[in-house]
């Protein structure tokens, strides 16, 4: 393809996990290409279909991008995933770089395009290990140190999490970028979900907005909700595989009346402006974008120490110890919102994706 000023046009596959409205990784790419000039790229999308939001299949289709979705791996088992992409490539094999975000996935992929001589492959490293499941981390770990070999450009979030994935410090760190005026607090917002959900402003309001996987670390809420005194709620955005299995829990300690839930939805950014505190007890991360969204909105942020360094943007942060439970009592105890924090430009997607574009295009080039 030629574009309007006669200069042929790359064309990229972006591999992304799933495009459920929690997920990060989605959330990363949508920020990213919806600054993109796309005047030198033709970019496709293949992703995983489970719980796909429209929003993201709206903002695709408006950017004129293609996307492909492949069956959920855990609907179909390993080997039928793996002849869904292998007649993927058989009928799609144009690309000048494939830009894959699945972490050890990305081996199913590299073991098809290779076929069609398909030579420039990246990899992002979204997180610090290939899976919160032992065996698959194990299997994970296998398959990654094989796509280390052969991958030519390696990326990440964090440093922490291209140490952990990739073993070495032969990568480039491509921050977690959001629009920083999208999720600055809004009283407005704030008055109305308080209104809907029968709260008023006394309340004090914790926040969550992630998957209930084990990754998430999410049954530390319910330790944390049993010493909560009774002017405080945990509101959990989300779901997951061990949704049910937590609410059935707190039903177990009666204490339903200290959580609501909310499913996947497509305007988070106004629930942070509801909130009073923001929560992330992960066991690990490579660097959560909801952590940079919570920042962005003034909320007192709570992070557990395994989370990276290089996601503090704010003097509103504090790291913990996820099992002293004491300690982050204590800090939501003295911790207050701050609606005029001075943030930094490394997280600001009016500056970063400049900058990542023309990553692409010196990489499509070399």
């Amino acid at each position: 393809m030629i574009n309007k000023v006669g200069v042929k046009v790359k064309k990229v596959l972006f591999i992304i996990p799933t495009l459920t409205q929690t997920n990060g990784v989605a959330a990363f790419i949508v920020n990213y290409l919806s600054r993109f000039k796309l005047n030198n790229f033709e970019v496709e999308v293949i992703y995983n279909n489970l719980r796909p939001s429209q929003k993201y299949i709206d903002f695709f289709k408006s950017k004129g991008i293609r996307t492909y979705a492949l069956p959920y791996v855990r609907d179909v088992g390993l080997k039928n995933y793996k002849e869904k992409i292998k007649k993927f490539f058989k009928e799609h094999h144009d690309y000048e770089l494939i830009y894959s975000n699945v972490g050890y996935q990305t081996y199913f992929f590299y073991n098809e395009a290779k076929k069609y001589n398909l030579k420039r492959f990246a990899i992002h490293a979204h997180g610090t290990q290939s899976s919160d499941n032992a065996l698959k981390n194990i299997l994970g770990g296998f398959l990654q140190a094989k796509i280390n070999k052969f991958c030519n450009y390696k990326l990440a979030c964090s440093k922490l999490a291209g140490e952990g994935l990739f073993k070495s410090n032969d990568f480039k760190v491509i921050n977690n970028a959001i629009d920083y005026n999208n999720f600055k607090f809004n009283n407005d917002y704030r008055k109305k979900l308080r209104k809907n959900f029968h709260i008023d402003d006394e309340k004090k309001i914790i926040g969550f907005v992630g998957r209930f996987v084990v990754q998430k670390n999410i049954f530390f809420f319910i330790e944390l909700a049993k010493r909560l005194d009774s002017e405080y709620k945990i509101m959990m955005i989300g779901t997951g595989i061990l949704k049910n299995d937590f609410i059935k829990k707190i039903k177990e300690y009666d204490i339903e009346n200290k959580f609501i839930f909310i499913d996947e939805i497509s305007n988070v950014n106004e629930y942070y402006s509801m909130f009073d505190y923001f929560l992330l007890p992960s066991l690990f991360e490579g660097l959560p974008v909801v952590g940079v969204e919570a920042q962005a909105n003034g909320l007192p942020c709570l992070f557990s120490d395994t989370i990276s360094n290089e996601c503090k943007i704010s003097e509103n942060v504090v790291y913990l110890d996820r099992n002293n439970v004491d300690d982050w009592l204590e800090n939501i105890d003295k911790m207050a919102r701050n609606n005029n924090l001075k943030l930094n430009d490394d997280f600001n997607i009016d500056i970063q994706a400049k900058k990542f574009e023309d990553l692409l295009s010196k990489i499509v080039e070399e």
